[in-house]
C-alpha cells in the first residue's frame, strides 16, 4: 500500500469471507484484488436521485431494470394530430411516434426555492428540473448544507435550451434564466453550496465527465463534497422524430444495444444526481454509501477518426486503460460494464472493440457482463453518463445484474465469442469472486471519452441499535408537502428492505429544516410508519419567539428525575455533575440517584437537602443545554427554592456559590422547629377573615387557586381540625417544616451572612420576583436582603403568572419534573390556547418519553436540538436513503398570459387590430399572470401591488391607446371596474398625456386609509412608487381593530427630495391624523428607511415611537450589512441593485416597459443612496425575508448599533417582493400583530430597567 488504511478501510480491504454472496447482500466474497490500492483515492457515492421515462425516482428506476421495463412512450399519430401536431410531418411513413419523456418536466416548485411565478417561467425547465433533483439528491444523502462543515461543489451539464425569449424579457434575464452556463451556479445559489460550482460540456458524456471532476477535485480538496450530473428535456411539442437512413435514430422505436437488429437509439428525456464525498470521510461520517468510486479517467479521440463526430477504437481504449491504472483495478476484476451502448451499426462495434483492447486476452472461464440503460429509457444526452452511472450503482448496492432489453443475438461485427464480454439478458446475481467491481463508459460526441471504476460498498458492522424511544423529525416548506413527506417516509418504513428506525431518525434530523414541522416520539417503525399515516395536519408553525424559563418548587423532585436527561443530553450532564461532585465534596450530598435511579432510603426525596439541591441542579443544567443550543429565554421565573436556579442561570451567582445557597437554605429549613404547609382553595380576603395571620401562622404563597398557609405543627393541626376554615378545600403539603413565615427568621438572618459574602453580579436575564411578583429589581437580587425576605415572605405566584403572561412570551418550558408551574399558567384566563407549554421532564410514569416528547416540540418551534438528543447515546447509527421532499407539481409556463396585440386608435375585429376588451384583458393577463379575466376579479386578491397599477395604467395609454387614472381604477380594482373605465375613455377620444398616479380613500394631508378602524393607527410610508397601496393585503389580514393609514408624498417633485425631507413631510401628515403620540410607524422597502427617519424627527420633538416596523428594508446581504454600516459598499451594493433590478423581477420588467417609473426608481436609490441613518432609541421590529433563525440572530447584532432601544429580529415568508402578497401576507400580518403594543400602551420592553442586560432586550426570533 502507498498510504495508512483506516480502520474501516481495513475491512474494506479484507472481504474474505464465509457467506453466500447470492444470499445475503450485505457482503463480498472471495479475495479484494483491490487490497494492495491506495484507498486514500477513493470516492463514496452516498446520495442519489433521479427521474428517467418511466421512473419517478430512483427506487422507481431500480424497479424498472430490474423487472425488464421499457419507460419509452409511443404515441398515437391520430392522437398526436388532435393535439395540434402537425398532420403532413406525423403522418409521414418515416416518422416514429415514439419518445422518452419524462412526466411532469414543466413543473416546477418555484415556492420551494422562492422565486415568484413569473421568474420560474423564465427559467430554462432543465435548469428548474435539475435543481429540484439536486435539492433531492442533498436530502438523500441527509446533508444539510447550513451544517455541512465543509464545501459543497457542483459539477452539471444540460442540454440545448429550450425556451424562447419573450419580447420584452431583458438582455440580462435572457441570458441568466437561459443559458447552460448556469444550470450548476443556480444550484449552489439556492442551495446555499460554497464550493466550485462547474458547469460541463461534453455532448453525450456531459454527466459522466462531471463525476469524474467532482471524484476530482474532491481528491484535490477543493470541496469536501460534490454533487455531479446532467439533465436533458426537449422542447414542447416534439412527440416523435422522422427516421433517416444512417442516423442514430432508431427506424421503429426500439433502442437494441448489441443485438443483430441494432439500428439506433431513441431520443429521451431524464436528470440524475448524485452526491460524492471521499471514502475515509464518508466512513467517519456515518453515510449510507452505495458504491465507491476507485477511479475515473477522461480523454479525447483527437483526430484518429472517420470525423468529427464520429466514434474512435483507440480513444476509448486509452481511457479505459487509464481509467484502470488509477484505480489500481485488473480488467479481470470486472464483472460488469455499463457501455455507452447506442445501437448504432458503427458505435457499438467500436465501443466492443475498444473495450476488448483494453482488457486483453481473454481468461479463461471468466467473463464480464456488457449492459446498457439506453435500451431501457433511451439517450438522454447530457443526463446519459450519470443514468448509467446510477444504474451500476443500483446494481452492486443489490448485488444483482439487470437484464439489457431487446438483445436476442449479438451483432456479428462484435465477435463477442472471442472475448470476454457476454450481454446480461436477464436478472441475475452478481458474479462470485472479489469485490463486487464495475465499470461505466460514456462517449461524447466530438470525442470527450469519459470511463469510471465503481465497487460495491465496504462492509460495516452497524451499531448496536437503541432499545428505548426516539425522536424521529419531518420538517417540509408547506403543510401540503409535509403531510406528503409523512406518507413516503411512513411507506418506506414499511417496505420490506426497510432502513432501521434508529438510522432513519438520524438521516431526518441530519437534513435540512423547513418551517413546517412534526417530531414524533416512537419505540419501532411499525409505530412510527402508524403514527405518520394517523397524524392530523400540524397547526401553523410557530416560533422561539419569546420563551420563559419556569422552574418549581419544593416537592416535585422524584426518582430518577433526570435519568434521561443525564443520558441524552451531554451539556445537561456536565454541568449536573459539576454541581453533583462539589454538593458531595463539600457537604457528602450524594445526588446520583436524582441521575441514575439507583436505590436510595425510605425518605430519601423528603430530604430538605436532597430535595431542593437536587431541583436547582435539575433546574440550572436544564437552562444550560438549552442556552447551548441557542435558545436565551426573555423571562425566568422560579417559585422558591426555583428562584436561585433563575437567579444562578441568569448570571447573579456560580452555579456552585449558588448550589452553596441553596444547600445552606435547606439546611436551615430542616433546623426550625417542626411546622405544616396547608393548600387553601379560597380567595385571600375570605381565608384572612377566617384565620387570625399573626406572624406565626402565616400566608407563604399565594396563586390563583387559593392560598398555601405556613406554621407551627401544633398550631396547624388545630387550624386543619378546627372549625374556622370549615366548608373550604384543605390539602396539607408532604412538608415537616413551615416555610415562607416568620419561622424562618433564623434561616434569613443565616442566609444575610452567607450572601453578603458571596460574589454576585448583576444579572443578564429579566427575572420574575416571588417578592413583588413583578419584574425584579436587578440591583436588589444581588443583595442579601432580597433573598432574606424570599425566605419569610410569601411567595407571590399569582401576580408572578400575571406579569408572565402580560409579558411577550408565548412560550412556557418547565425546567424540572412535572408541569405544575405550567399548570398554574394554562388555568389562568389570560393563557392564550396559541401559547405552547413545554415541560422539560414530564409526568414520573412517562420516563424517557417524557423528556424526548420536550425535545420534539422544541424543535417543531424550530430550536436547533441536535440530532443526537433523539435517541440512546453511543456510536451514531449510518445514515440511509430515506425519500426526500416531496415539490408541488405546477407548471409555470401553463398559464401564460396570451402576447399583447398593439392597436391602432380606431382598430377593430375588422380592421385586423384587437377590440378594447381583448386588449384591456391582455393587459390584465400580462401584468398578473393569469391566463384569464372576469369582471368580477380583484386586482389586488391576484396578487397585484401599487408598482404594477403604476405600470398597468402605462401599457393601457401605450397599447390601447386610452388613459385611465389609477386613482378612479383604484376605487374598485376590478377587472370589471377597469374594462368599464377604458370604454369610457376610449369614447371620449385620444389618450392624453395624463400620466398614472396612486390614489385611495383619502386621510388627513397625505395619508390615506388603508382600513378603518378604532384606536390610534398604524402609519405605514409608502415605498419607492410613493403609494401605499402596496400594502392593501397587509391591512387586510391585520387581526387588530387598529385603522392603518398609508402615508404619501403628495408634494411636487417628491422623488428626489431627501429621506429627511419626505420624513418630515410624512410626520407633518401624521400628527394631522393623530395629533399627539405614542405613534406606531414603519414601512416596507424605500418605507422603511423614512419610517426610520421619521422617529428620529419624533424623539427630536419629544414624541414617542411605540414601535417602528421594518419590513425588509435594504439592508444588503445575507450577512447582515445595514445602511450606514460601510457608506462606500452601500452605495455600490445599490448601484449593483439598481441595475439588476431593471433586468429581474416584476419591478424590473414594470420599469423596462414604463420610463416614468424607471426614472422614478432611479431618483429613490439615489435619495437612498445619499442617507446616512442615526441611531433610534425606541422599541423595533425587523421582519426579514430568506433569513433563518441563525441568520436573523447575526443580522440582529448587526444591526444593533443602529436600534438602541427593544429590538427583535423575526424572519417571514416570501421574497422582497412577495413578503405583501399571497400567500406570504398572511404570516407577515401575524407576526406584525405579535409585535404590535396594546393601544395606548408602551411596549414592555421600552420600559425595561436599565440595569437589564442588553442580550436579554435583543432578542432574534
Amino acid at each position: 500500500m502507498t498510504g495508512q488504511a483506516t480502520q474501516e478501510e481495513a475491512v474494506y480491504m479484507d472481504t474474505d469471507t464465509d457467506t453466500d454472496p447470492d444470499t445475503d447482500p450485505d457482503t463480498d466474497s472471495g479475495t479484494d484484488a483491490g487490497a494492495d490500492a491506495d484507498l486514500s483515492r477513493a470516492i463514496a457515492v452516498v446520495g442519489m436521485a433521479c427521474r428517467y421515462p418511466g421512473a419517478a425516482d430512483v427506487g422507481a428506476f431500480w424497479d424498472m431494470l430490474r423487472g425488464g421495463v421499457e419507460g419509452i412512450t409511443r404515441f398515437d399519430v391520430e392522437d398526436l394530430v388532435a393535439q395540434g401536431a402537425d398532420p403532413d410531418l406525423v403522418r409521414r411513413p418515416e416518422f416514429v411516434p415514439v419518445k422518452g419523456v419524462l412526466e411532469g418536466s414543466r413543473n416546477f416548485d418555484w415556492q420551494f426555492f422562492r422565486y415568484n411565478r413569473a421568474d420560474a417561467g423564465h427559467i430554462d425547465p432543465q435548469q428548474r428540473v435539475f435543481l429540484e433533483c439536486a435539492s433531492t439528491a442533498i436530502d438523500d444523502a441527509g446533508i444539510d448544507p447550513g451544517r455541512f462543515p465543509g464545501r459543497i461543489g457542483v459539477y452539471a451539464g444540460s442540454d440545448r435550451t429550450l425556451l424562447d425569449s419573450a419580447d420584452d424579457m431583458s438582455p440580462l434575464v435572457r441570458v441568466v434564466s437561459h443559458e447552460k452556463d448556469f444550470v450548476a451556479t443556480r444550484v449552489s445559489y439556492k442551495l446555499g453550496l460554497r464550493g466550485p460550482a462547474v458547469t460541463v460540456q461534453t455532448a453525450c458524456s456531459t454527466s459522466l465527465t462531471a463525476i469524474h471532476m467532482a471524484a476530482q477535485a474532491l481528491r484535490g480538496g477543493e470541496c469536501d463534497a460534490a454533487l455531479a450530473g446532467g439533465v436533458a428535456v426537449s422542447p414542447p411539442g416534439e412527440w416523435g422524430y422522422v427516421h433517416e437512413q444512417g442516423s442514430i435514430l432508431s427506424p421503429d422505436g426500439h433502442c437494441r444495444p448489441f443485438d443483430a437488429k441494432a439500428a439506433g437509439t431513441i431520443p429521451s428525456e431524464g436528470v440524475g444526481v448524485v452526491v460524492l464525498k471521499r471514502l475515509g470521510d464518508a466512513l467517519r461520517d456515518g453515510d449510507r454509501i452505495a458504491a465507491v468510486i476507485r477511479g475515473s479517467a477522461l480523454n479525447n479521440d483527437g483526430s484518429d477518426k472517420l470525423g468529427f463526430t464520429a466514434p474512435s477504437i483507440p480513444g476509448q481504449s486509452e481511457v479505459i486503460r487509464y481509467a484502470h491504472q488509477v484505480s489500481e483495478v485488473s480488467p479481470q476484476e470486472i464483472h460488469y460494464v455499463e457501455c455507452h451502448g447506442t445501437a448504432t451499426p458503427m458505435g457499438d462495434p467500436v465501443e466492443v472493440a475498444a473495450l476488448a483492447e483494453a482488457f486483453g486476452p481473454a481468461a479463461e472461464d471468466a467473463t464480464t457482463w456488457l449492459g446498457a440503460v439506453k435500451s431501457n429509457i433511451g439517450h438522454t444526452s447530457a443526463a446519459a453518463g450519470v443514468a448509467g452511472f446510477i444504474k451500476t450503482v443500483l446494481m452492486l448496492e443489490h448485488r444483482e445484474l439487470v437484464p439489457t432489453l431487446h438483445f436476442t443475438s449479438p451483432n456479428p461485427l462484435l465477435d463477442l465469442d472471442d472475448s470476454p464480454f457476454q450481454v446480461c439478458t436477464e436478472t441475475r446475481p452478481w458474479p462470485a469472486g472479489g469485490t463486487p467491481t464495475a465499470a461505466v463508459s460514456a462517449f461524447g460526441v466530438g470525442g470527450t471519452n469519459a470511463h469510471v471504476v465503481l465497487q460495491a460498498a465496504p462492509v460495516r458492522e452497524r451499531p448496536q441499535a437503541a432499545t428505548g424511544p426516539r425522536v424521529l423529525t419531518l420538517s417540509a416548506a408547506s403543510p401540503e408537502a409535509l403531510g406528503r413527506l409523512r406518507e413516503d417516509v411512513a411507506g418506506r418504513l414499511e417496505a420490506a428492505d426497510a432502513p432501521a428506525l434508529d438510522e432513519a431518525v438520524r438521516t431526518l434530523a441530519d437534513r435540512r429544516g423547513f418551517r413546517h414541522r412534526q417530531a414524533f416520539v416512537v419505540q419501532d417503525r411499525a409505530q412510527a410508519a402508524q403514527l405518520l399515516r394517523d397524524a392530523p395536519r400540524p397547526p401553523a408553525p410557530g416560533a422561539l419567539s419569546q420563551v420563559a424559563f419556569l422552574f418549581p418548587g419544593h416537592g416535585v423532585l422524584r426518582h430518577a428525575a433526570g435519568a434521561a436527561a443525564h443520558r441524552l443530553l451531554p451539556e445537561f450532564r456536565a454541568h449536573f455533575d459539576e454541581i453533583g461532585a462539589f454538593v458531595r465534596d463539600t457537604y457528602a450530598v450524594d445526588l446520583s440517584p436524582v441521575v441514575t435511579g439507583s436505590e436510595v432510603p425510605a425518605g430519601w426525596y423528603e430530604d430538605w437537602a436532597h430535595q431542593q439541591v437536587g431541583l436547582f441542579a435539575l433546574g440550572y443544567a436544564l437552562g444550560r443545554q438549552l442556552h447551548e443550543w441557542g435558545l436565551k429565554p426573555a423571562a425566568l421565573f422560579g417559585n422558591s427554592v426555583g428562584e436561585y436556579a433563575a437567579a444562578a442561570l441568569a448570571g447573579v451567582w456560580s452555579p456552585t456559590d449558588a448550589a452553596a445557597l441553596v444547600y445552606e437554605r435547606a439546611q436551615g429549613l430542616r433546623a426550625t422547629e417542626p411546622g405544616r404547609m396547608l393548600a387553601v382553595n379560597a380567595p385571600l380576603d375570605e381565608v384572612a377573615r377566617r384565620v387570625p395571620l399573626d406572624g406565626r401562622v402565616a400566608v407563604s404563597m399565594v396563586s390563583r387557586g387559593g392560598v398555601v398557609l405556613s406554621g407551627p405543627a401544633r398550631e396547624m393541626a388545630e387550624l386543619l381540625e378546627g372549625d374556622a376554615l370549615g366548608g373550604l378545600d384543605l390539602r396539607p403539603l408532604n412538608v415537616d417544616r413551615a416555610a415562607h413565615c416568620d419561622i424562618q427568621a433564623p434561616v434569613a438572618d443565616r442566609l444575610t451572612q452567607l450572601i453578603g459574602a458571596t460574589h454576585t453580579q448583576l444579572p443578564a436575564l429579566r427575572l420574575v420576583s416571588n417578592v413583588t411578583g413583578d419584574w425584579a429589581d436587578p440591583a436588589a437580587v444581588c443583595g442579601p436582603e432580597y433573598w432574606a425576605a424570599q425566605v419569610r415572605r410569601p411567595v407571590q405566584l399569582d401576580d408572578g403568572m400575571k406579569t408572565l403572561l402580560g409579558s411577550d412570551c408565548d412560550t412556557f418550558i418547565e425546567l424540572g419534573p412535572g408541569s405544575t408551574m405550567l399548570g398554574a399558567l394554562r388555568f389562568r384566563g389570560e393563557w392564550d390556547p396559541a401559547y405552547a407549554s413545554v415541560p422539560m421532564l414530564g409526568r414520573p410514569e412517562d420516563g424517557d418519553r417524557g423528556l424526548l416528547r420536550a425535545l420534539g416540540t422544541l424543535w417543531e418551534r424550530g430550536l436547533d436540538v441536535v440530532e443526537e438528543a433523539f435517541a440512546e447515546p453511543g456510536e451514531r447509527p449510518l445514515r440511509c436513503s430515506l425519500p426526500g421532499h416531496p415539490f408541488a407539481a405546477r407548471d409555470p409556463q401553463a398559464e401564460t398570459p396570451r402576447p399583447v396585440q398593439k392597436a391602432a386608435r380606431g382598430g377593430s375585429a375588422d380592421g385586423g387590430q384587437a377590440p378594447l376588451r381583448t386588449q384591456v384583458e391582455q393587459l390584465w393577463c400580462r401584468a398578473l399572470g393569469v391566463p384569464s379575466a372576469s369582471p368580477a376579479d380583484d386586482f389586488f386578491a391576484l396578487g397585484g401591488e401599487s408598482l404594477m397599477v403604476l405600470n398597468l395604467v402605462t401599457q393601457l395609454r401605450e397599447k390601447a391607446a386610452v388613459a385611465v387614472s389609477a386613482a378612479e381604477f383604484l376605487r374598485e380594482a376590478t377587472f370589471g371596474h377597469l374594462l368599464e373605465l377604458a370604454e369610457q375613455q376610449y369614447a371620449a377620444g385620444p389618450a392624453t398625456a395624463a400620466g398614472p398616479g396612486p390614489g385611495s380613500a383619502a386621510g388627513p394631508g397625505g395619508s390615506v386609509v388603508l382600513r378603518e378602524g378604532t384606536g390610534r393607527p398604524l402609519f405605514l410610508v409608502a415605498d419607492a412608487a410613493e403609494s401605499s397601496l402596496s400594502y392593501r393585503a397587509l391591512a387586510a389580514h391585520l387581526d387588530t381593530p387598529r385603522p392603518v393609514h398609508g402615508l404619501e408624498p403628495r408634494i411636487a417633485n417628491s422623488s428626489r427630495m431627501s429621506v429627511e425631507d419626505v420624513a418630515a413631510h410624512h410626520v407633518a401628515a401624521m400628527q394631522r391624523a393623530q395629533p399627539a403620540g405614542p405613534y406606531t410607524v414603519g414601512g416596507w422597502s424605500f418605507g422603511a428607511v423614512v419610517a426610520h427617519e421619521m422617529a428620529l424627527q419624533l424623539a427630536a420633538r419629544g414624541e414617542s415611537v411605540d414601535l417602528l416596523v421594518c419590513l425588509d428594508a435594504y439592508v444588503p446581504g445575507r450577512a447582515g450589512r445595514t445602511i450606514g454600516s460601510d457608506p462606500g459598499f452601500v452605495l455600490g451594493h445599490l448601484r449593483l441593485m439598481a441595475s439588476a433590478a431593471l433586468g429581474l423581477g416584476q419591478v424590473g420588467a414594470q420599469a423596462r416597459r414604463n420610463p416614468a417609473l424607471r426614472g422614478l426608481l432611479a431618483d429613490k436609490f439615489r435619495v437612498l443612496a445619499r442617507y446616512r441613518p442615526r441611531p433610534v432609541d425606541c422599541p423595533a421590529v425587523v421582519l426579514k425575508v430568506e433569513v433563518d433563525r441563525r441568520e436573523a440572530e447575526l443580522l440582529r447584532r448587526s444591526v444593533s448599533g443602529l436600534y438602541t432601544g427593544a429590538l427583535t429580529v423575526r424572519p417571514v415568508g416570501g421574497d422582497h417582493w412577495s413578503m405583501l402578497r399571497e400567500p406570504y401576507v398572511e404570516e407577515l400580518a401575524a407576526r406584525l400583530v405579535e409585535a404590535l403594543p396594546e393601544d395606548g400602551a408602551t411596549a414592555d420592553a421600552a420600559t425595561a430597567d436599565a440595569a437589564t442586560a442588553d442580550g436579554a432586550r435583543h432578542d432574534a426570533r
